[in-house]
């Protein structure tokens, strides 16, 4: 368990040039013969300023959910072109989070520009988060050879599914939701400088929050080549944590409450075994007696982790973010007897 400061990353997008008008294209689910494609993840209200051919018109997935689309003004405006990218919406894995989305349809040779990144540099989509609006092709891409256009929504939809699941205290879309974060042990492999949170240039494979996309997308695809950081190359728990992020996301940390007893007779120290699964904030209050003075003391894998030394038997033990270097990592927490008898309580707030 090692303690981490979570980190914030920014982008800036510019307001794209204009195009001629043309039809756009139905949205067919092909397979990717590669996924490797470069994108961008931003999170700054009034960034993304696509001159709009349409006003922004909400068309309904198979289930009932209402989803807004925008074409941008290098399209000529067609219904039936956006219903087919809002079914295929539908189809991917989500919660409530869908009704929220906002889809902008940008001709392939106008995303770089759209998404701020500029013209020539490969980016074929973005995210804003602020806004919850992907800015995708509204056709087949033609500049990456055996990229799908399906495959890159699937991808910034794992963005958009980010923006809306809470994994305190780290940054959800730099770090990814709680439980694949967790099991990837993202946390550490942060410390340990192997992994790069936020990266939308040179560590572009080595964020965790592009990581994350990927995953998601192979949810849909699950044989597609892996084009990140081994670290963090998904297997089959990483799959399964995936979806527990996107159907039954973390919501609230837990509790627990260790109790003892210290008599005149008995032993001066009483040791409890935390089993810790997910990386997050860590507390832990003491209650004693008022004039007695208990202290408490944490450990993991064979080192002090913290202690405390109050005057009272009232000490608090806490981290920000306590990071396992283990999956399955056990958390031993001592109360320390230094003077005084009595019941004792330790309450622990973890992620979990």
């Amino acid at each position: 368990m090692r303690a981490l400061i979570p980190l914030a990353i920014a982008g800036v997008l510019a307001v794209p040039a204009s195009a001629a008008a043309r039809e756009p294209e139905p949205l067919v689910d092909v397979t990717p013969l590669t996924t490797s494609f470069h994108d961008r993840v931003i999170d700054q209200r009034g960034a993304a300023r696509a001159h709009a051919a349409s006003a922004p018109r909400a068309y309904a997935t198979p289930d009932g959910t209402s989803v807004g689309v925008t074409f941008s003004d290098g399209y000529v405006e067609n219904q039936q072109v956006a219903q087919s990218y809002v079914n295929f919406l539908g189809t991917l894995p989500h919660g409530r989070e869908l009704s929220t989305l906002k889809l902008l349809l940008v001709p392939p040779g106008d995303i770089g520009t759209a998404c701020g990144a500029g013209g020539g540099d490969g980016v074929l989509a973005c995210y804003n988060a602020a806004t919850s609006q992907m800015i995708v092709p509204g056709e087949q891409i033609e500049s990456q050879a055996g990229v799908s256009t399906a495959y890159v929504i699937a991808h910034e939809y794992g963005h958009h599914i980010a923006a809306n699941r809470t994994n305190p205290p780290f940054p959800t879309l730099d770090f990814g939701p709680k439980y694949w974060a967790s099991y990837e042990k993202v946390c550490d492999g942060v410390l340990a400088g192997r992994l790069v949170p936020g990266s939308e240039g040179r560590f572009y494979t080595a964020n965790p929050g592009e990581s994350w996309a990927e995953v998601y997308a192979r949810l849909l695809y699950p044989q597609e080549r892996w084009h990140f950081t081994s670290l963090l190359k998904p297997d089959a728990g990483a799959l399964d944590a995936a979806r527990r992020d996107v159907l039954d996301p973390w919501t609230v940390a837990r509790t627990r409450t260790f109790r003892g007893n210290f008599t005149g007779a008995n032993a001066n120290a009483r040791s409890f075994i935390l089993p810790l699964t997910l990386d997050g904030a860590l507390r832990m209050k003491l209650h004693g007696p008022s004039r007695a003075r208990y202290d408490i003391a944490v450990s993991s894998l064979g080192k002090a982790r913290g202690k405390t030394s109050g005057h009272a038997a009232r000490d608090v033990l806490s981290w920000k973010a306590a990071c396992r270097q283990r999956r399955n990592e056990d958390v031993t927490v001592t109360v320390v007897r230094r003077s005084g008898t009595g019941p004792f309580s330790v309450d622990v707030t973890y992620a979990g």
